[in-house]
Order: C-alpha cells, then structure tokens, then sequence
C-alpha cells in the first residue's frame, strides 16, 4: 500500500504535466510578443520591381528579388514593411537615390518617399500632383517629375513638369512642356524630357529650370538613354492609322549630343515599336536594347544600320538592364488583373530564371 505521501506525489506529478505542456506550446507560438515576425530588408545587390496594379484599383506593388538567392523574398515589401498596402492606383515608376527609393502612383498622384533597405513610408506627397509619370532625380533636394494634365477630350494631353523640393516634399514650381511627357534624363546640367504625344524632346535648364530649347525627333519619343560616348538615344513609338493607314508613321531611332546645337540623327525602323516601346542601355553603354511589340532588339552604338531580327523574339510588358553584371529582367503580363511573372536573361540572351510577381511587372529598380 502507498503511503499518503508517495499518493500526492503521483498527483501532483499528474498535474504539473498538463501545466509544463500548456507553457511549452505557449513560448512556442509563433504570434508570441517574444518572436515578432521581422519585416524583409533590402539586401546589398537586390531587384525592386514595379508592378502597375490594375486600373482604377489602388493595387499597385513593390516585389523585391534577392539577387544571391535569386528568389522574390518580398511579393509587396511595401505592405511588408509599413503594415498597410501601397495605395498606389498604377504604380508608374521607381527610382533609387542613396537610402532613398522614390515611387510614382499615375492615377491618384502620389509620390512615395521610402527609406532603404528597410523600405518605411518616409512622406507621401499628392497635391498639386496631376497624373504624374516620371520622376528624375537631380540631387538629394531636388527631383522633377513629368506629369499629363488632362484637357476636355478630343485636346490633347498637356504636358508639364513638376519641380519637387525632396526636403520639404513640396512642390516648388512646374515647367510647361510637350504633350504627354513621359521619361525624362539628366545630362550636361540640362533635363531632356520625351513628349510621347508629340514628336519633341524639351531641354531644360535645371540652373534656371527654364526651357533652353525643343528638340524634334520621330513620333511619339517616350523614354531616352544616355551613351559611354555622351550622345542622348530616343526610342520613338510610331503610330498606327487603322481609319487611314497612310497616316500611320514608322518607329524611329533618334540620336543627338548633350550639348548646344544638339544635332539630330534619326534613323527609321521597319517596323512599328507601339506603345509601352522602350530603350535601355547595358553597362558599359555601348549596346541598346530597344523594346518592341516585335520582340527586344539589340544596337549598337556604333552600328551603320539598326538589326530587322530580335534579339529576344518575345513581347514583354517591362525591360530593364541590371548595371552591375548586364543581366535582362523583363516583365510579363499574364494577366491585367492576377500575378505577372518576371525573366531574367544573361547577356548572351540565355534565360536564366523566372519568379512570380504582383499584377503588371512595368520596370525594375536596381539598389
């Protein structure tokens, strides 16, 4: 027979063992205050990637690729880091200045301003922004960015550009342009600007930010590139006249230097790019890569006549070179309304890999 002490001892035994069990799972719980979930960080060499979102649905995102794992670690780093969603109704545009990344959001006008590599909300500035598209960073005070201010249909789109101070994150003042700007480039103390309804480049003083002078190049310019030699590159659209075909215009290749006279080379192409065309450069930039409803074509710098073959025989809906090692990271659009996916390509044109992204990979921001 059991003493009474030897009994308690198996009760109290009993019953500490549901109690030690309860605890353990407790410390374990992964919602426990003890273990918050660490919001991703942007490491040295990553990928931010620009993902429209659909129209009229404030859904537009931020996926950060890992380079070294090559992996998206962030689907919305934005969401991620700041608790809360990115609010951006088509998410335009990224650039990245120092710790600083700026984002672009046309339809309800937002600029965003966050910290990097941890990606926090620093200020978001909307008023007196109208459809903004572009941003061009000229220093840490100092930005530009391209806007479309709406005029009653069938007018065309003017176009002007806004001059932000980054400190105050302010509006200083705005600078009449072409119709529709679009991507604009720093060179030489002068702002090019492509006006993509038109078939001009406005160069703008950014001492006196006032307007030197209008280029004309092909129709419908919309993003520009600078090369190892200093001349300006243009990529203009063309345009197709269904109603009247003979209205239609080819594509073009415009080229000029980045100084007074700016003396205007352009060279047709077989073919029109069509709208969302693009030109990038490579690293060292003496190759261009010209994005196209065809396929991306490869140029060089110094060649006498403009390749009719693709270099990628795929239609993307984003293009953008990584100057670090040259690597293609392009956008697919598999839908307008559900997860796009990017590829990436070495220099020889070789696929790399591929990773699912947010809705409409647009361009890519290399930190």
């Amino acid at each position: 027979m059991l003493s009474t002490s030897s009994l308690f001892a198996r009760w109290y035994r009993a019953a500490l063992l549901p109690a030690s069990a309860l605890l353990l799972l407790s410390s374990c719980d992964p919602d426990d205050d003890d273990n918050p979930v660490v919001p991703p960080v942007a490491a040295t060499n990553s990928v931010f990637v620009v993902n429209e979102g659909s129209y009229g649905t404030p859904n537009g995102s931020i996926s950060l690729f890992d380079v070294a794992s090559k992996t998206i670690t962030a689907p919305d780093i934005f969401q991620a880091a700041n608790n809360r969603p990115l609010l951006a109704d088509v998410a335009q545009n990224m650039v990245v200045r120092g710790n600083r990344g700026y984002i672009v959001a046309n339809q309800n006008g937002r600029l965003i301003t966050v910290s990097l590599p941890d990606f926090r909300e620093v200020s978001t500035l909307s008023s007196p922004l109208a459809q903004p598209r572009y941003i061009a960073v000229a220093s840490d005070d100092k930005a530009y960015v391209s806007e479309w201010i709406q005029a009653p249909f069938p007018a065309p789109v003017v176009g002007r550009v806004a001059i932000i101070n980054l400190r105050t994150n302010t509006v200083t003042g705005t600078i009449p342009v072409g119709k529709a700007p679009e991507e604009m480039l720093l060179a030489n103390g002068k702002l090019f600007v492509a006006n993509s309804e038109d078939n001009t480049v406005t160069v703008i003083n950014t001492n006196t930010d006032v307007v030197e002078t209008t280029l004309t190049v092909g129709a419908n310019p919309a993003n520009l590139v600078q090369d190892a030699n200093g001349r300006i590159w243009v990529l203009c659209a063309g345009s197709t006249d269904y109603s009247n075909p003979a209205l239609s215009k080819l594509g073009s290749l415009s080229d000029f230097t980045a100084t007074a006279p700016y003396t205007v080379r352009k060279r047709d192409l077989t073919y029109t790019p069509g709208y969302g065309s693009r030109v990038r450069r490579n690293s060292t930039g003496d190759q261009l890569y010209l994005k196209t409803g065809s396929g991306v074509f490869r140029v060089g710098i110094a060649d006498a006549t403009i390749p009719t073959t693709p270099f990628l025989k795929r239609s993307f809906y984003g293009l953008d070179i990584d100057p670090n090692n040259n690597t293609i990271y392009a956008g697919v659009a598999v839908s307008y309304s559900g997860p796009g996916r990017i590829v990436r390509y070495n220099a020889s044109g070789t696929p790399l890999d591929s990773a699912t992204v947010g809705i409409l990979p647009n361009g890519f921001a290399f930190y």
